[in-house]
């Protein structure tokens, strides 16, 4: 998958950049040490591998160093989740969606992700590499002799034994030897047992260490050699039992485990030991929903167990209640502000104990059977469902469960079942275009395609979706072969409904070959077909696109009419991304016909659609329209949209290539604003509309600066410099000097330089008072 959210230690993971790191939401224990050797290793080495066992704490340590190091990388931080990328091809497209990079519609490689990055000086950190660990060895390999100040911190259970690697073993947190004096304030100096403290504390508020208890508390830490999890997993159970019961029940688990595989490496003998306890105070139906929820590799909620996990020793009216057994033991955690509907998510090494005994089980087979059962279902009902009343929910449900539909495709490949991975593929197609997802949907199409033989139900739709994903990326010159695959896969006399998709995406490709001319008779002809059928998806995307054709050939009188039909045909069945395309396009052909005010309207009130929505191409399209809007008679607010628009493309994972013949628009409007503003003004006001959210940057177009939600709470407020920037800039404006800000705002003096200089190049001012000034208008009118 393409990486998004995942639970490491109980941290929040997201993508870093600037001064934004990973959420630590527990305390950061000890290693004092540690930090000190590894950060030696990182400034002397491009290339710094943390290795050790599972739950050593090598991810906590890695984002320690990257917080710390930060300072010395003027192009940032960037954190790249590995765990849950299931394909070594997805890779280098994994990174290059971390660091930012959706603008290029080629498929990323490693070759082409290390010229990228050749001028950068950043740190990169590869987090969970073991899995791919060759693909990471080649993208790594080649990023370093490409990008000489690109330095790269790794966490892996291997080496990537490649030139240049310095590797750090992470060693267990320090626990005391059995000959110590197992006081309580002695035992305190220990990590191992401080972490346990600390976490024990945070499940039972007064927990405290005692003479009574110290020596339990010493025994267990000792007893799980200092693994962070282990302990972790431990002081989980002070809810239930006393620290003398959690002593003895481990004691005896470890011994079994010692008994039973001596083959066992000691240092998954200690990890397991501690896992393995959880699983033997479980009963028997939660050992088995465990052992089958580990086909999951995202979060789950209660209906898709009940219909995956379920039968042969399960009842589905047992789920509830086994889930909630599984969250109290800590083998679940119940995610926080998922939706309407609770979900659930499983620690990776939890996951893959369970998998261990999933397959020893000899149910994994029929368990992701299952699983591809229920994704299918889902893409089909989505393909059915979302053009409705529903459609945002759907949205927000395909997002949820993005990486187990991924498993599910990866699943059927596997199992040699390409029809169904391309089943899948094809009926999201229209969540991989709106959730800026279009390189990972034509991912699937390609492998399905490839892994097929011609004739393979499904596969003259999936061509079809290829070739229209193709051009969206920048490669309609694949499109005409694609398209040809796809005919000779039909019947000699196809369907209507099938002939005329194909036409409608070539005539798309010609569109985004900047030939309108050439686009309109194969998408006059995808009309008329789909006039005879009730596909009202496929007549809604040709309006729209056939639109946007008589627009570029100069019909403005027909583009109306087909746009505003357009309007018409998805207003009757739901105001979701398709009505909010053809307001937006209907406003540029509005512009166009002299009309600026309607036009504007228009297109502001389609970006709102798009932002509720988080339809990514869409805002994208329409931060561009606005700023071309702008220019004549407020350059500034036309610049600022236009490094919106860039960021926002750089977010949707498309380009404004998709349709060749508007770059006109954006070459023009950009030629204008570099005629009335030098580069470095330009570049300021464009990078302050790049630094800019989705939420900001709708607020900056629309020009509300501060609005309230339907219960009452503020929503984002829009300013074009960050929290910390703001405050700053205030206090420049209550007259402090630079030292004087530091010691108000608890920051050093060269901190406070650093945002000044920041200040005032994103507001393109050259001296302090114009700051003061610029603060007073927006404290007198805010």
């Amino acid at each position: 998958m393409i990486p998004g959210y995942h639970h490491v230690m109980g941290r929040a993971a997201h993508r870093v950049g600037g001064d934004v790191l990973p959420a630590e939401v527990t305390t950061f224990v000890g290693r004092r040490h540690e930090l000190s050797e590894a950060r030696k290793l990182l400034s002397t080495s491009r290339l710094v591998t943390l290795t050790g066992p599972g739950g050593v704490g090598k991810t906590r340590l890695a984002m320690r160093m990257a917080d710390q190091a930060r300072r010395a990388f003027p192009d940032g931080v960037v954190l790249v989740e590995l765990a849950e990328v299931r394909s070594a091809e997805l890779v280098p497209h994994t990174v290059a969606l971390a660091l930012g990079f959706r603008d290029d519609p080629s498929d990323w490689s490693a070759e082409n992700l290390a010229e990228r990055l050749a001028d950068k000086h950043l740190l990169l950190v590869l987090d969970n590499c073991e899995h791919v660990i060759v693909a990471c060895a080649l993208l790594v390999s080649r990023i370093l002799a490409r990008a000489p100040e690109v330095h790269v911190l790794t966490t892996s259970r291997e080496a990537m034994k490649i030139g240049g690697e310095y590797t750090y073993a992470v060693p267990p947190l320090p626990v005391p030897a059995w000959d110590v004096d197992s006081r309580a304030a002695d035992l305190a100096q220990y990590d191992g047992v401080r972490l346990f403290l600390d976490r024990a504390q945070a499940r039972v508020p007064g927990f405290a260490l005692t003479d009574t208890n110290a020596p339990h508390v010493a025994q267990i830490c000792r007893r799980l050699d200092g693994i962070p999890l282990a302990i972790e997993l431990a002081a989980d159970r002070v809810r239930a039992l006393p620290v003398e019961q959690i002593n003895a029940r481990l004691s005896s688990r470890l011994r079994l485990l010692t008994t039973g595989d001596r083959s066992a490496s000691a240092r998954h003998q200690t990890l397991l030991s501690s896992i393995t306890w959880s699983y033997d105070l479980c009963s028997a139906p939660e050992q088995l929903l465990w052992a089958r929820l580990s086909v999951f590799p995202s979060s789950f909620v209660v209906s898709t167990v009940e219909s995956v996990c379920t039968g042969a020793g399960l009842a589905p009216d047992d789920v509830v209640d086994l889930l909630t057994e599984l969250v109290e033991k800590s083998i679940l955690a119940r995610e926080e502000d998922a939706g309407p509907e609770a979900r659930y998510r499983m620690l990776g090494v939890i996951r893959e104990f369970g998998h261990e005994r999933l397959v020893e089980s000899g149910e994994a087979r029929s368990v992701q059977e299952r699983l591809v059962q229920w994704c299918t279902a889902l893409a089909t009902r989505y393909r059915e469902g979302w053009f409705g009343p529903g459609q945002r929910e759907w949205s927000s449900m395909l997002r949820a469960e993005h990486q187990n539909v991924a498993s599910a495709m990866a699943f059927a490949l596997d199992a040699r079942d390409p029809a169904r991975a391309m089943s899948i593929a094809s009926d999201l197609n229209l969540y991989w275009v709106t959730a800026g997802l279009i390189s990972e949907g034509r991912h699937w199409l390609r492998r399905g395609v490839q892994e097929s033989e011609p004739g393979t139900p499904g596969r003259a739709t999936a061509l079809r979706w290829l070739a229209y994903f193709s051009f969206y990326l920048g490669d309609a010159d694949q499109v005409p072969q694609l398209i040809a695959d796809a005919r000779s896969e039909l019947k000699p006399e196809p369907a209507p409904v099938d002939l005329a998709y194909l036409r409608f995406v070539e005539g798309m490709a010609q569109l985004a070959g900047s030939d309108p001319h050439g686009a309109q008779a194969p998408l006059d002809e995808a009309l008329h077909l789909f006039a005879s059928s009730d596909d009202v998806v496929g007549r809604a995307h040709v309006l729209l696109g056939y639109g946007v054709t008589q627009w570029l050939c100069g019909e403005l009188g027909s583009a109306k009419e087909l746009l505003q039909e357009c309007l018409l045909l998805t207003g009757q069945r739901v105001v979701g991304t398709l009505h909010s395309s053809a307001l937006m396009n209907l406003g540029m052909v509005v512009w166009d016909a002299g009309e600026p005010s309607a036009a504007e309207a228009m297109v502001l009130e389609a970006l709102q659609l798009k932002v509720r929505d988080e339809e990514r191409i869409g805002q994208a399209m329409c931060l561009d329209a606005l700023a071309w809007f702008s220019v004549i008679h407020d350059p500034r607010r036309a610049a600022t949209l236009a490094g919106c628009a860039e960021a926002a493309w750089r977010r949707s994972g498309g380009s404004i290539e998709t349709v060749g013949a508007l770059r006109k628009f954006r070459d023009a409007s950009l030629e204008q604003l570099r005629a009335r503003f030098s580069e470095r003004v330009l570049a300021s006001l464009m990078n302050s509309g790049a630094d800019l959210s989705s939420a900001q940057a709708l607020a900056y177009a629309t020009g509300v600066q501060e609005s309230c939600s339907a219960n009452g709470e503020h929503a984002e407020v829009f300013r074009p410099l960050t929290h910390r920037e703001w405050q700053v800039a205030e206090q420049i404006a209550d007259g402090l000097a630079n030292r004087q800000i530091a010691g108000r705002l608890a920051i050093s003096p060269r901190t406070v330089d650093a945002h000044v200089a920041h200040i005032l190049d994103k507001l393109a001012f050259g001296s302090r008072a114009q700051v003061a000034a610029w603060v007073a208008e927006r404290r007198r009118d805010p």
